[in-house]
């Protein structure tokens, strides 16, 4: 059995996918943090941007997740936000140009800015307002120069707001429910924004199903089709926890050219590949408090 190469396999993306995965999939995981290793599963811990990667398995397939996705700290530190999500990506590019094998990027709604309409199909112009969204956006052309240029199969998955258990601490749902669990009050930007939020086991359905079938360059849109606002994500958790608790408005929380909206256009995805978001909002805060 061919392995399927995940990099960044130790991410909140990663830990899922790979468990996702392994029982039923022989897997090699890249990544810089170490990892427990399991039946179907082994991994490497180095660095994406080392001059020289060799994968000597043959392998059927790569899920390129590695990436610094925190947008502040992008914005604080671009040269090695520029370094990771850009070299770090070319890197695995020429792996996959090698093995001419499928690749799929995990690419960000980020790299939208901010949209005319709602909800955003793949066909909206791409107006990056953030560092980490500009480097999702050369990655995603060197995708495609890479597919066109070599004939391979490339897809390029734009994930609206993801969260679920263990996500990153900058996780948007994971910074109230951990606030939630241990202040009396709350501290949160922006109270009105809303946005697409997708349950992490419907992102790995994703990413399984077109992994299966991919079939020259495509992207993507992977979102749930609905859109909340922050404060209606505190006012569900509270019901949820049965315990009220004060919100406060921190302007230093609050981001510059904030965008009031953004919503997914999911058509594409639901009629190339049949997939559609199982797990609704209160379902998915359900499962993550209780994480």
């Amino acid at each position: 059995m061919n392995e399927i190469l995940i990099t960044g396999s130790s991410g909140f993306l990663g830990t899922h996918l790979v468990n996702s995965m392994k029982d039923s999939q022989k897997i090699i995981g890249l990544n810089n943090n170490d990892q427990k290793k399991s039946k179907n599963f082994r991994h490497y811990k180095i660095d994406i941007r080392t001059k020289n990667i060799t994968i000597r398995s043959k392998i059927s397939s790569i899920i390129h997740l590695a990436a610094i996705s925190d947008v502040k700290y992008c914005n604080e530190n671009p040269s090695l936000c520029f370094d990771i999500n850009v070299l770090g990506t070319k890197k695995m590019l020429e792996i996959c140009r090698k093995k001419d094998v499928g690749f799929i990027f995990a690419s960000t709604s980020h790299v939208y800015g901010k949209p005319k309409i709602n909800p955003i199909s793949e066909n909206e112009r791409t107006k990056p307002n953030s560092i980490y969204a500009t480097t999702k956006i050369i990655g995603e052309n060197m995708c495609e120069s890479y597919a066109k240029t070599y004939g391979l199969d490339i897809s390029v998955l734009r994930f609206f707001s993801l969260y679920g258990p263990n996500a990153p601490k900058h996780n948007v749902i994971y910074n109230i429910i951990n606030q939630y669990k241990s202040n009396s009050k709350i501290k949160i930007g922006n109270l009105k924004p809303k946005r697409d939020f997708l349950y992490i086991d419907d992102a790995i359905n994703a990413i399984k199903l077109v992994n299966k079938n991919q079939k020259g360059f495509q992207i993507l849109n992977v979102g749930s089709g609905n859109s909340f606002s922050i404060k209606k994500i505190c006012e569900k958790i509270e019901k949820m926890r049965k315990t009220k608790m004060e919100i406060k408005v921190d302007q230093n929380k609050i981001r510059k050219n904030d965008i009031l909206e953004i919503r997914c256009n999911n058509n594409k995805i639901k009629k190339m590949y049949g997939w559609n978001p199982r797990v609704s909002l209160d379902q998915g805060l359900e499962k993550t408090c209780n994480f």
